[in-house]
């Protein structure tokens, strides 16, 4: 652990948690721009989905090289690198001359995020000692879920007074903000050397692996992209067993083999995520389309999740401090659990009470889970594995919201049709979509509490502490 006093340790985290807040608040902003953007470039609806879909490919892509970066050139200046791509490719995307160029600056500002994302982790876990980390951590997450959540309301409101260029141009400052406390505070660079060249190859066939599975996913369960997500597997276990023999991988997977702590804790992420996502998707649409609610009242039900995150995550946090986090973990996953099963027995005319408790329900059961599991994970390996440990939490993530996405869109397609065919007459066959999505999440969740439970004893994350 580095050493640092407690002013600095917080501002050093207040940079953190800013840097955390940018990656949602820069891939949920532009959904309400999407429009606006379509006009001006004359872009289809089905185009325009690339806007975030590419940001999240990217930034999925982007993560693991990333970390072994980091590792190379410093933790402090990986997080300045990711601060200036961020504020550069944004302020570029105000003066974009095509829609092209727009999704090109999107793809760097997602390499842009994903330095911040993996070295924000790797530095809290190496400035604060291991009986503070679940609170520095509760903060840094509740960040990441009040980005999303601002998100949408902040590009609302910036497209509607500014025009759709305002919500690019308002990441320029926050990127700064971010940066500048770090550059001021933290004063000792930390590299994890290496004499080995930097794996090109097991980059590259990563990218390939995640490019072909993330877009195959998201896009079932049309043939091709059975195709291209089997294409993806196969590729993704060549690449596991190509980093197995490298003795300076671009990802260390041996992990995943020698540390059970660290790869339960790290598939319980996958799962949770893989169960909450589409919930709010499916909420949304349903509030939209049965319960007949604007776009405004749809959202005030469904803020009741991240409110509850905000709130709570930060408290779980601390907790994780006290306790081992598998507890707080486990119940975390029940609660979720309990949510989408709920969610499975909303009908045409059910209350907006029962709704709002369901979200409720996630809300507290994704808090309780995130930032302890995050502490689990991150006291479970040794500072040399910080950023290659931050970049899974980032990758299951991301993995767990596409799954979760690629389960809800198959449901719809197969039971509906598609999302603009949600009249009356479909009603019934919506329901049944929400209530196998609901099952299936559930079941995630159900398999989460499992790895969750048994993840290993939580004192031998304490031993590895240098």
């Amino acid at each position: 652990m580095t050493e640092v006093d407690v002013r600095t340790r917080r501002l050093i985290l207040l940079a953190a948690s800013i840097g955390a807040f940018l990656n949602p608040l820069i891939g949920s902003m532009i959904i309400l721009a999407m429009p606006e953007i379509g006009t001006v470039f004359t872009v289809s609806a089905r185009d325009l989905g690339w806007l975030s879909t590419i940001f999240i490919l990217a930034n999925a892509i982007f993560l693991v090289p990333a970390s072994r970066l980091s590792d190379t050139i410093g933790y402090k200046r990986s997080y300045l690198i990711g601060a200036v791509i961020v504020a550069l490719s944004c302020g570029l995307s105000v003066f974009a001359p095509s829609y092209p160029v727009l999704l090109l600056l999107r793809v760097i500002a997602a390499c842009g995020t994903s330095f911040l994302m993996i070295t924000s982790l790797a530095i809290l876990s190496s400035v604060y000692p291991l009986h503070q980390r679940g609170a520095a951590f509760g903060i840094n997450t509740a960040m990441v879920y009040i980005g999303a959540s601002a998100g949408p309301i902040l590009g609302g409101f910036l497209t509607g007074m500014f025009g759709w260029r305002a919500v690019f141009l308002v990441m320029v400052p926050l990127a700064f903000a971010a940066a500048i406390p770090m550059w001021r505070f933290f004063r000792d660079e930390i590299k994890i050397p290496s004499k080995d060249p930097f794996d090109i190859k097991g980059t590259l066939l990563y990218a390939a692996a995640m490019l072909c599975l993330m877009y195959g996913l998201s896009t079932l369960p049309e043939t091709l992209s059975f195709v291209l997500a089997g294409i993806g597997a196969v590729m993704m276990a060549v690449f596991i067993w190509y980093e197995l023999k490298l003795p300076s991988p671009v990802l260390h997977v041996r992990l995943f083999f020698t540390n059970h702590r660290f790869a339960r804790s790290s598939y319980a992420a996958l799962l949770n995520y893989g169960c909450t996502y589409g919930s709010v998707f499916f909420v949304s649409l349903y509030l939209q389309s049965v319960g007949q609610l604007t776009a405004t009242e749809a959202g005030l039900i469904v803020f009741f999740q991240p409110l509850i995150q905000a709130i709570m995550t930060p408290i779980a946090g601390k907790f994780s401090d006290r306790i081992d986090p598998r507890y707080l973990v486990t119940l975390g996953m029940l609660l979720s659990a309990v949510g989408v099963l709920l969610l499975s027995c909303l009908a045409v005319g059910t209350d907006l009470h029962f709704i709002a408790v369901t979200q409720v329900f996630i809300g507290l059961g994704s808090a309780l889970f995130s930032a302890p599991n995050t502490n689990a994970i991150m006291s479970s390996v040794p500072p040399a594995e910080y950023s290659t440990a931050s970049s899974i939490v980032a990758v299951m993530r991301q993995g767990g919201m596409i799954l979760s996405m690629a389960v809800c869109m198959s449901t719809i397609s197969i039971f509906v049709g598609g999302t603009d065919m949600l009249g009356p007459s479909m009603y019934p066959e919506f329901l049944q979509a929400l209530k196998v999505s609901m099952f299936f999440c559930a079941g995630l969740a159900l398999i989460g509490v499992v790895f969750s439970w048994f993840r290993g004893n939580a004192e031998t994350a304490i031993k590895k502490e240098v």
